[in-house]
């Protein structure tokens, strides 16, 4: 039985009105979702191939990942183990479409709906809106929304499951207890979506749990017997933690949180507090600002509109003045939830996008609001078809903007910037090489996160079996082979370095894809050495073994460190406390590392953390009394990831004028990068 009885009067404009309504909203919502779904955003991002490669393997695999396991509860995206319900949700398109950008975004996009539908049938069923139908269009018309609905990003299935779970819970709520397994399907559903999905269903669930607690209460019976599908939810969950129990810290550090910096409680604390109001802040969301990457924004558009603003502060009075009511207080519940995740690491509006369903509530509850004081000059139907056709011209106009402007919003194509270029490049070449069986290339990866995962999804296997990822700054550093028909593709500036660098004669171009803006984005091009090659590359390596000298600060002091080049990091980085950073020489091995201190400095020993590798370690101490020097070395092998080693002068402690380590990664294969993550003095 319904705890709490309906209301016997049912909305206005129910019946074929309101269901006409919906269908209005929900053919603007999908139409300006998927009209030029393959041209908005002009980039496919490594992030949304890897999902349908992902599924692709899974079906190639009979349902196992690449170490066998069956089912596997969560997939490795890159250098994090990240993904999960997502790559299940593009089963289905790669089976009947195989790798397709657009079947791989409308899967989000169909998924996407549902959320939206939720939305609808909250306002309907739970909040009795006059204007429930109205959600789907609000929601169509943020411009957050808008942009990461038509990607294959996992924040959009995390968010849409999100939806579904407020309606199954305040269904459950305000309605009957019976809908208590659509609540846990669909926070099943937000919590394997998306890593920050787990941080959104941990707060939402401690608060709800605690401020409807005595309804719970009331309900044992049907919680009792919703357990074993609760169970049975959590079961990947359980076994992925014992198939992989670090992968939690992993993925911190990986995302270079301050919670595994060395920093007082207190200031993380203080960093949390910050960066979650910050994502709660309507200045992060009703205004324009630069903290997100320009292919997470519209350009000169805030994430929500402001003039949605005025709608969605009505919203937040209505809530706050019906407090007591459950689907009331639901709504804060969801908005404190939304950043929960986010302010762990940094705000970014892939990581908060949750807080477009609560957005959406409170703007429909706002325009509810206004339009009840309005009807007194302005008939019911006037204006749900003006609201209407108002919401869905905002969906347009950004859709038209979109497609007509948005390729040259940003003209920055490159790594930090729109990384444009996959589907291009990628489709260019596979017709080259199926053109010349013979052929292969090489492809400048310097312009994507993961192109590996590009060329899987464009690539057949054996085309991709011919083509290598890698920066012409490989060719440049030491010889590499060159076929005679193998072809390059370089970005501009990758390309006049080749031409200008004395070290290549270049062809011209065969083919220039352009990029939006037209100017020179990506040539394909072949090149061969010139015949005094070795020598060339023989005087640039020994320019290159000299060592570069500069300051840094050890322990308030100001100490002369002489190393090998660096391609990666800073000096100051091997002192900061911090394992997350590091510094990777640049093909040196040894890699030296020389201190050379103003004042004697007593030293024992040294401790050093590196990534994970098999090394000699040599250490070379010269005494500040011009005593003969104390060398000490050791190779170390078969050590945990990312180990830390300590090496202790068989003197003992001494005042020091100089101290010289060499690190020489073991059965290395040239160029060799040794990493080193931390060096602290005994």
């Amino acid at each position: 039985m319904p705890t709490t009885p309906p209301d016997p009067t049912p909305p206005a404009l129910d019946g074929r009105a309101g269901l006409a309504l919906l269908a209005f909203a929900l053919l603007v919502y999908l139409a300006t979702r998927v009209v030029g779904l393959s041209a908005f955003p002009i980039y496919f991002f490594c992030d949304e191939a890897i999902q349908a490669n992902l599924a692709d393997d899974l079906l190639h695999n009979r349902l196992r990942d690449a170490d066998g396991t069956l089912l596997p509860p969560y997939f490795r995206n890159d250098d994090k183990w990240s993904l999960s319900a997502s790559v299940y949700a593009q089963l289905p398109a790669v089976a009947l479409a195989g790798r397709s950008l657009f079947a791989t975004r409308l899967t989000a996009v169909l998924v996407g709906t549902l959320g939206a539908v939720a939305i609808a049938l909250t306002l309907r069923a739970v909040f009795r809106l006059r204007l429930w139908w109205a959600g789907v269009l609000v929601l169509a018309a943020l411009p957050a929304w808008f942009l990461h609905a038509r990607t294959a990003f996992e924040t959009v299935m995390m968010v849409a499951g999100y939806a579904g779970f407020l309606c199954g819970y305040l269904l459950y709520r305000c309605r009957a207890p019976g809908w208590l397994p659509l609540a846990l399907v669909c926070g099943a559903a937000t919590f394997y979506s998306y890593a920050n999905g787990q941080g959104v269903m941990l707060v939402s669930g401690v608060l709800l749990l605690l401020l409807d607690l005595p309804y719970h209460r009331r309900q044992w019976r049907v919680i009792a017997a919703c357990l074993p599908l609760a169970a049975l939810l959590a079961v990947p969950y359980v076994r992925f933690q014992l198939l992989h129990p670090a992968a939690a810290a992993e993925h911190l550090r990986v995302l270079d949180s301050y919670w595994l910096q060395p920093l007082p409680l207190a200031d993380k604390l203080h960093r949390f507090a910050q960066l979650y109001l910050y994502g709660l802040s309507p200045t992060y969301w009703f205004l324009p600002n630069p903290t997100d990457l320009a292919r997470h924004r519209m350009d000169g558009m805030a994430h929500l509109p402001p003039v949605l603003l005025p709608f969605w502060a009505v919203g937040m009075a209505v809530c706050a003045r019906r407090w007591r009511a459950p689907q009331y207080r639901t709504v804060f519940v969801a908005m404190l939830a939304a950043g929960f995740s986010a302010a762990l690491v940094g705000i970014l509006v892939t990581r908060t996008l949750a807080m477009v369903v609560p957005a959406t509530l409170l703007i429909t509850l706002g325009i509810e609001q206004v339009a009840g004081w309005a009807r007194r000059w302005v008939s019911e139907r006037a204006l749900a078809v003006g609201i209407a056709l108002g919401l869905a011209a905002m969906s347009v106009r950004l859709l038209v903007a979109a497609l007509t402007a948005g390729p040259t919003w940003s003209t920055d194509y490159g790594l930090y910037g729109m990384q444009y270029g996959g589907p291009q490049v990628f489709a260019a070449l596979g017709a080259d090489l199926a053109a010349a069986p013979a052929r292969h290339a090489v492809v400048s990866p310097t312009w994507a996160n993961n192109p590996q995962a590009l060329a899987q999804f464009f690539l057949a296997p054996e085309l991709r079996s011919r083509v290598r990822l890698t920066g012409i700054d490989a060719f440049m550093l030491r010889r590499q082979p060159i076929a005679a028909d193998e072809l390059f593709v370089l970005r501009a500036a990758e390309y006049e370095a080749a031409r200008q660098s004395g070290k290549f004669i270049v062809d011209p171009p065969q083919r220039l894809l352009r990029y939006p803006d037209g100017t020179p984005g990506f040539y394909f091009v072949r090149l061969r050495y010139v015949d005094d090659i070795d020598a060339r590359l023989a005087a640039d390596r020994a320019a290159r073994g000299a060592l570069v000298a500069g300051s840094v600060l050890l322990d308030g002091e100001p100490v002369l460190l002489s190393h090998s080049r660096l391609d990666r990091g800073a000096p100051a980085d091997l002192f900061d406390r911090d394992p997350a950073t590091l510094i990777r020489g640049l093909e040196a091995n040894p890699f030296v590392l020389q201190l050379d201190f103003a004042a004697p400095r007593m030293v024992g020993g040294v401790r050093l953390r590196t990534a994970t590798m098999r090394f000699r370690l040599v250490v070379t101490a010269t005494p500040a009394d011009g005593g003969p020097p104390q060398v000490v070395e050791q190779s170390f092998t078969d050590l945990a990831p990312d180990p830390q080693v300590e090496l202790r002068l068989p003197a003992g402690a001494a005042p020091l004028r100089t101290l010289r380590i060499e690190i020489a990664q073991l059965d290395a294969v040239d160029p060799v990068h040794v990493h080193v993550r931390e060096l602290h003095l005994e």
